[in-house]
């Protein structure tokens, strides 16, 4: 049986960095996210930049955990992934950060979640004149229906599965395309 909650009743919420980054970036460094960077399910380090370490530390407040969840405020708003391992510790701009309970909700089923039902909540919360965006007051109040935990996991390892499927494909048909180039 399902229950409807609010994001907040399940997860920590808060803004990644924002302000002017130009200065900022670096050619190595801490990995830095921005909202072009975050896609259904994944990221796309295709446009990655990169923050000295200090500036990482002086903006601690939006540094990256696994498992933590970003929702794109500008853009694209709603659009979410898992953060996953390999960028653990890494720092992000423009986002609205999820850090969930992990006994209540299991951060893939919120990703999907959010990336399938919680658009049209998303969608009549935006805010702003010109450039709509998606605030962490309207996140928090984003309604989530909630499995137990057990059916969470379950629904999670199938996404998981799914998704790894996807990215596998990508990749192949990447290669592939590249190949066709080469002998063109």
């Amino acid at each position: 049986m399902s229950s409807f909650v609010k994001l907040s009743e399940v997860a920590e919420l808060t803004v990644g960095f924002v302000g002017t980054m130009a200065e900022h970036y670096t050619d190595s460094g801490v990995p830095f996210l921005r909202s072009l960077n975050v896609k259904p399910y994944y990221i796309d380090d295709t446009d990655i930049k990169y923050i000295s370490s200090d500036f990482c530390s002086k903006i601690s407040k939006s540094i990256l955990h696994t498992d933590d969840i970003i929702i794109v405020r500008t853009g694209v708003p709603g659009t979410c992934c898992v953060v996953p391992e390999n960028y653990n510790g890494c720092n992000c701009s423009d986002v609205v950060i999820v850090r969930p309970n992990k006994e209540k909700v299991e951060p893939h089923f919120l990703a999907a979640y959010i990336n399938i039902w919680g658009q049209k909540q998303i969608h009549n919360n935006r805010v702003g004149a010109v450039q709509k965006h998606f605030n962490v007051h309207s996140a928090e109040e984003l309604l989530i229906s909630l499995p137990d935990i057990y059916t969470q996991r379950k629904i999670a390892d199938l996404i998981k599965y799914i998704n790894g499927l996807i990215q596998n494909n990508t990749q192949i048909n990447d290669n592939l395309s590249y190949q066709s180039d080469m002998v063109a």
